[in-house]
């Protein structure tokens, strides 16, 4: 059956509440190992500026431990900015990880830099997945009528196959487990 499962997470709440019950399912089913891979995309723009892009892709944050302030507050050089936002991936799936653990499933976690939809496609090959979980759409919001950008990449790219959750599956299943009045 499966021995490795994919599951991309995009750091949004809705993607990995719509994904993981699903992953957590199959994992626990099968033996599989799951991986948890967050992709972060390079930064753009000038570092080092008050400016930054309007992208969604590049979320602002405030730092989480007071390692991370000086970093945030002052991400004069290109490195500093990646290395802020590879910690606050790492522990976005670290959290995940401790999760599935806690939870009886084989589980790693690992934070790639680059294009979401070539980075999931290159991992799936080069790591044997037998099967990649991910939602319609995440982080960026609905920005297709039925797929988000990074999945329709991933569906078109890929020869591995791909389960995708729609978050209104979420929805779905939260109403059935809700006790009727």
């Amino acid at each position: 059956m499966f021995k490795k499962i994919l599951a991309p997470c995009d750091g949004s709440d809705l993607a990995e509440q719509a994904v993981f019950p699903y992953v957590e399912d199959l994992g626990k089913r099968t033996g599989a190992e799951v991986i948890i891979l967050r992709v972060i995309r390079p930064p753009v723009g000038r570092s080092g500026t008050a400016f930054r892009a309007a992208a969604p892709e590049m979320p602002i944050s405030l730092p989480e431990t007071p390692e991370d302030a000086h970093v945030a507050r002052h991400p004069i050089y290109r490195d500093q900015e990646i290395a802020s936002a590879e910690a606050q991936a790492r522990r976005s799936v670290a959290k995940a990880q401790t999760m599935f653990r806690e939870k009886g499933v084989e589980v790693r976690a690992e934070v790639v830099m680059g294009d979401p939809a070539e980075e999931i496609i290159d991992f799936a090959d080069k790591q044997d997945v037998d099967l990649i979980i991910m939602c319609s759409h995440g982080a960026g919001g609905i920005r297709r009528w039925v797929f988000g950008s990074v999945t329709e990449k991933v569906l078109r790219g890929t020869t591995t196959p791909v389960l995708v959750i729609r978050p209104e599956e979420l929805e779905k299943r939260r109403k059935t487990e809700r006790p009727s009045a």
